[in-house]
Parts: structure tokens; C-alpha cells; sequence
């Protein structure tokens, strides 16, 4: 009996040999099927870690990949639109207003500033570039636009004003009333001369100084609130071609300046003042003849001025500065500004308005340990002042009939070329494409980091995971035969028999 347990045990052994080896067979053909050692990470055995980890690292730079991919089609796009955004404000700063020629066409206005209207249409065009569903210029709101359109930040939407509105009230608020900028009338008693503002507030001239080279003669002030100033001409009449000069502050930050002349000739040549028969007399000439020449700035430099501060108040907006109106009607004695409203003022940027770096409203890892930041708002200083100067020289009308009319345009004129020029005190468009491009090399030398690591880790993960074709191959042939032998082994204990024993 113990020879038959034996032989029965050898039978099992050897059946539970040919299920293993059968197993192996199944496991190695599929290996050679699938160019895989395994079919899961728990048949990696001790490298299933490693393996997981490595993979990890791959799917971190395929990410990092993707966002190199939409960093550096996001900044060409962005520089294709602030190089086109530079030639325009570049070509109205050179061309369009050089040389400066005064021609009404169309609509009171001139070609220039029918270009000008032109290049405010591309120039919203430019900002409101997309890549894909994404705004460019909007900052951190990339599914918002970043600008009004042309029309309603000119003509207003709805009830909500536009810039034009905006610059005819500011101009009532400057000029005021009586068209002397706000200034009371100048007053002579005895032999001074009175100049006086009408009261406190951010509108029209402010007195700044006046010099004289009378001998004798006085200068107080300005002084007091409102302030004012005198000039005292003395107890003598000034000689012929002594002057008398005021200095005004205008409300964009520039100045003007009178200065009148002490003549005997008759009619009294323009720019002078008449020299009467005291100084008493002389004195009140001196009042009117400044009087005059404070009448014919307000229709010209400071027609200009309030245009300029007009298009400062409506555009130089973010979050915590909003648009600025003259708080009326009426305007022309208005003594304060009001925040507008977003019911009652276009805002021209639609995009986010934060205060923070714009770069920082966009961007992307492209490695374990950089981030580069490209976001662009459209209100930026440099690409603001593009829009504001385009938008207001597209703003004004004239009169060919208006005497002043070309006096005004040349001062609006010339602030539209100084807030295109280069400076070193503002923002520059090319400052914005610098910085962007320091993104996109960033961006770029993460890419050639990444096209360095991809093939040795895709090396390590072919080492854990891929069979080798020969060595399958070797093992398969191997299995075959020692499964050949062990089926005939099995075979010949097959037809064993206590017969034949006996």
C-alpha cells in the first residue's frame, strides 16, 4: 500500500507541476502579445513602486508640457497685438500729426482725427484678442472682454455717458459761466490790478505766480482760498515795453502764461496794455486788457487742458480709482467731481481691474519649481494712454468758423503727441513685450529641460514594465520543453499498473 500512496503522490505532484508550467506558458505568450512583463502594477512585484512614481514624474511633465504649449501660443499672440498696438500709436505720434495741419472735412473734424477714430477701432480690436476662449488683455477675467466698443466709449451706451459727454461737461466746469475760467474778473482800484479764482475746486485756471519789470511795481500773492493775486503798479506810469506777466496752472498738470506789454500807440497793438495818463488809468487798462487775454485762453489752452483731463478722468480707472464727473448740472459752476456709476458712465475696461501685477493675473507652472507670469491688462499705463489719446482726439469737433477753433486743436493736438512719446517716466508698450518674453523664455527652456528628461524616464519605465521579445522567446522554448518532458513522464506513470509488479 505504501508503494501506491507513493505513486499517487508522484502522479500529483507532477499534474500540479504541468498547471504551473502551463500558467508560466499563458503568462509568456501574453508577455510576447503585449511587448508587457505585466498586466497590472501588483505583477511589477518590488517595482511597482518605483514604477508608480516614475510615472508620476511623466504625467507632471506632460502637464508641464500643455502649459508651455498654451503659454507660448497666449504671448505670441499678445505680442503680435502690442507690436501692431506700438506702430499705430508710433505712426499717429510721427505721421498722422507731423506735419500738424488744421483742415476741416468731415463732420468737424480733420483727417487726422478721422485716423485717430480708425486707430481706436484696431486698437480695441487688439485688446480684445482671444486665443482659443481665452481673453488676452482682460487680466484674470479671461472670459471677459477687455474693452468697450469704440462707439460706446465715444458716444456712450444707453444712459450710461460716453467720453464725449464727459469732456463737454468738463469743459462747462472749466470755462464757466462767464467763459474766464473761472477767474473772477480782474479789478483795478487805484493803480492795482485784483486777480482773483471764484472759489475752491478742481476746475478751470489756477493762479500761479505774476512778475513784472515795472520799477516800482508790486507783486502780492497768490494767496488766501480761493487765492488770488495783485499787482501794484505804483505811484508812476511804467515806461514803454515794461511787462506784466501771469502764470496759470492749467487742470492737466501743464500751464500757460500772459504777458502784456506797456504801450503808447494807438489802437493798442495785440498783447499789450495801454498806457494811460496816471497809473491809476494805466492800471485799469492793465485789468482789461488782462481780462481779455484770460477770455481768449479759456477758448483755446484751456479748452485743450479740459479735453486732456476730461479723457484722464474717464480712463485712468481701476478698482479703487473709478471714472471722475463733474458733479452737476449745472456744470458751469459745479465746485466738486463725483465717482461715476456703472449706470451713468461707460466703463471702457471690461476686463479685471485689480491693482496687484498684471503679470501676475496669468500663469502656468512649466516645471517642478518655476511659474512664469504673463497676464496683460488692457488698462495698463502704456496701453491705456494709446487708447485715451486715440479716443480723445476722436472726440472733439470744430467750427470752421470759430476763431479759436485751430488754437485749440494744436493744444489738443500737441497732448496726444507728448502722452504717445517715449518717456522714461511712464510704461512703454515694449516694456509689457519685454516681460512677457522673459515668460516665453522661461517657458521655452523648461520645454528643453522636459525633451531631456522624457527619454530617460520613458528608458526606466520600458526597464520595469516592457518584456524583452528574445528572452520571452527563450524561456517560452525552455517551457515547452520541459512541459514535453514532463506530459511524456506523465504519460508513461499513466499506464504503470500492480500488474505489472506481480
Amino acid at each position: 500500500m505504501a508503494t501506491i500512496t507513493g505513486m499517487v503522490s508522484s502522479a500529483m505532484m507532477n499534474a500540479q507541476s504541468l498547471a504551473r508550467m502551463r500558467r508560466q506558458l499563458d503568462d509568456l505568450s501574453l508577455q510576447l502579445a503585449t511587448g508587457k512583463r505585466a498586466q497590472s502594477y501588483g505583477d511589477l512585484g518590488i517595482d511597482r513602486g518605483f514604477d508608480i512614481n516614475v510615472r508620476g514624474s511623466m504625467a507632471r511633465l506632460s502637464s508641464y508640457m500643455d502649459a508651455i504649449t498654451t503659454v507660448k501660443t497666449r504671448v505670441e499672440l499678445q505680442n503680435s497685438s502690442l507690436q501692431r498696438l506700438n506702430t499705430i500709436s508710433r505712426d499717429m505720434r510721427t505721421g498722422t500729426l507731423q506735419p500738424l495741419t488744421f483742415n476741416l472735412i468731415a463732420g468737424g473734424q480733420t483727417d487726422s482725427q478721422i485716423q485717430a477714430k480708425n486707430y481706436l477701432d484696431e486698437a480695441v480690436s487688439l485688446l480684445n484678442q482671444k486665443a482659443g476662449n481665452t481673453f488676452l488683455f482682460s487680466g484674470s477675467a479671461t472670459d471677459t472682454p477687455a474693452a468697450e466698443t469704440a462707439d460706446h466709449i465715444l458716444n456712450g451706451n444707453g444712459t450710461a455717458a460716453g467720453l464725449k459727454q464727459i469732456i463737454s461737461e468738463r469743459l462747462q466746469a472749466d470755462q464757466g459761466s462767464d467763459g474766464r475760467g473761472r477767474l473772477d474778473a480782474p479789478i483795478a482800484a487805484g493803480t492795482a490790478v485784483t486777480l482773483a479764482e471764484d472759489n475752491v475746486h478742481p476746475f478751470g485756471f489756477k493762479l500761479a505766480g505774476a512778475t513784472t519789470d515795472i520799477a516800482g511795481a508790486t507783486v502780492t500773492g497768490p494767496s488766501g482760498s480761493p487765492a488770488s493775486l495783485s499787482i501794484d503798479l505804483g505811484g508812476s506810469n511804467p515806461p514803454e515795453g515794461a511787462t506784466v506777466q501771469v502764470r496759470l496752472n492749467l487742470p492737466d498738470g501743464t500751464s500757460t502764461s500772459i504777458t502784456l506789454t506797456a504801450s503808447s500807440e494807438v489802437p493798442t497793438p495785440a498783447g499789450s496794455f495801454s498806457i494811460g495818463a496816471n497809473a491809476a488809468a494805466t492800471a485799469t487798462n492793465l485789468a482789461s486788457a488782462l481780462d481779455g487775454k484770460i477770455q481768449e485762453l479759456a477758448k483755446t489752452d484751456l479748452a485743450a487742458a479740459s479735453a486732456a483731463e476730461a479723457a484722464n478722468n474717464f480712463f485712468d480707472t481701476d478698482a479703487s480709482n473709478p471714472a471722475q464727473r463733474v458733479d452737476g448740472p449745472p456744470f458751469d459752476t459745479a465746485t466738486s467731481l463725483r465717482d461715476a456709476t456703472a449706470t451713468d458712465t461707460v466703463k471702457w475696461y471690461t476686463g479685471d481691474d485689480a491693482t496687484d501685477s498684471a503679470r501676475n493675473s496669468m500663469t502656468a507652472r512649466v516645471d517642478d519649481a518655476i511659474t512664469v507670469h504673463y497676464g496683460i491688462r488692457g488698462n495698463e499705463e502704456a496701453l491705456r494712454n494709446s487708447v485715451k489719446s486715440f479716443a480723445m482726439f476722436a472726440a472733439v469737433t470744430f467750427s470752421a468758423t470759430d476763431a479759436s477753433a485751430r488754437d485749440r486743436y494744436n493744444g489738443i493736438a500737441a497732448r496726444v503727441t507728448a502722452t504717445l512719446a517715449p518717456s522714461s517716466t511712464t510704461q512703454q508698450i515694449s516694456s509689457i513685450q519685454t516681460e512677457i518674453a522673459g515668460a516665453n523664455l522661461a517657458a521655452g527652456a523648461s520645454k528643453t529641460r522636459i525633451d531631456d528628461k522624457k527619454p530617460i524616464l520613458q528608458g526606466v519605465l520600458d526597464g520595469i514594465e516592457n518584456a524583452d521579445p528574445n528572452e520571452v522567446a527563450a524561456q517560452l522554448l525552455a517551457l515547452n520543453t520541459q512541459l514535453q518532458a514532463s506530459l511524456q513522464t506523465t504519460s508513461l506513470l499513466s499506464k504503470l499498473s500492480l500488474v505489472n509488479f506481480m
